[in-house]
């Protein structure tokens, strides 16, 4: 069985999006069951009564933005359900920027986890993006409680800042779960396994508020690197690096320069993402070049 709530003020939407829905899984799911609402507050309403797999939210219903303006209670109060956002005048980077706060959670705290997350617009194919929900749901549902308390450990453990503990825990989850996505994307990100190469990718597809947050993740952990291998020793914020750099005759003034024109860069993209542009990519992967170079 997958329960379905599609949440649209569009009678001719909602029986569209069943259609689209039944084509995309129906292959894969004998059982599919709908429930409707033609509202915000009876969507509230049906999510109280049992649980869902999948809620597809259009963003407008008598107000403009509606829908995004519910999504604070909802992602609070359920915290595995997976949702597609629907828009009929889509404009990603703007539907990113009203989503930021859940965004930078789901890159930053490793909630990813925790829902399939999509953004569509009512013309889009959307048969990839129902398929990776149901996938995702099925995976959830395979090793659900043992795996979910293992990323609410590790989610406690980044908000007590100890990574190491929490890279171990995403490392148990693999092997739970082989190749399950979200942990090792975590694990690779912790790592420094990310790149500006990657991040810049998720950028150029659209997914500009993430790649915006990767990138400030890359440069910030290159960052604290070439502090430690100039001073010897790890300093526990940048601000911190910044100010033993400047004290230090070890490091000429060039290089010192290159350090906050990094920093400044890695502050834009982690506290303004959807205000960072690709040639603040640009400019950030050439400083960084000359500020490691002769390392």
């Amino acid at each position: 069985m997958f329960r379905v709530l599609i949440a649209d003020d569009d009678y001719e939407d909602r029986e569209l999006l069943k259609l689209e829905i039944q084509q995309a899984l129906s292959s894969e799911e004998a059982d599919l069951r709908f429930y409707e609402a033609a509202s915000v507050k009876q969507a509230k309403e049906l999510l109280k009564t049992q649980p869902f797999d999948l809620m597809t939210l259009d963003i407008e219903f008598d107000r403009m933005n509606e829908g995004i303006e519910a999504l604070p209670e909802i992602f609070e109060s359920y915290p595995t359900l997976n949702i597609i956002i629907i828009s009929g005048r889509l404009n990603k980077s703007e539907i990113s920027e009203e989503l930021f706060r859940f965004t930078k959670d789901n890159v930053l705290k490793g909630k990813r986890w925790a829902r399939h997350f999509d953004v569509l617009d009512k013309k889009d194919n959307k048969s990839e993006a129902l398929q990776r929900a149901y996938s995702f749901v099925f995976k959830q549902k395979e090793a659900s409680d043992k795996v979910r308390d293992l990323f609410l450990l590790a989610e406690s453990y980044l908000e007590k800042d100890e990574v190491d503990k929490c890279l171990e825990v995403y490392q148990r989850i693999q092997s739970l779960v082989p190749g399950e996505f979200e942990s090792n994307e975590n694990i690779n990100i912790f790592k420094g396994g990310v790149s500006a190469e990657q991040a810049i990718e998720y950028y150029r597809k659209g997914e500009k508020v993430v790649a915006s947050l990767l990138l400030g993740h890359y440069l910030e952990t290159r960052l604290k690197v070439f502090t430690r291998r100039m001073l010897g020793r790890s300093f526990p914020g940048l601000y911190d690096c910044l100010k033993e750099l400047e004290r230090t005759r070890r490091v000429s003034q060039f290089k010192k320069s290159l350090f906050h024109q990094v920093l400044r860069i890695r502050n834009k993209a982690i506290h303004h993402p959807t205000a960072v542009s690709e040639q603040d990519f640009d400019a950030a992967v050439k400083n960084l070049k000359l500020l490691e170079a002769d390392f």
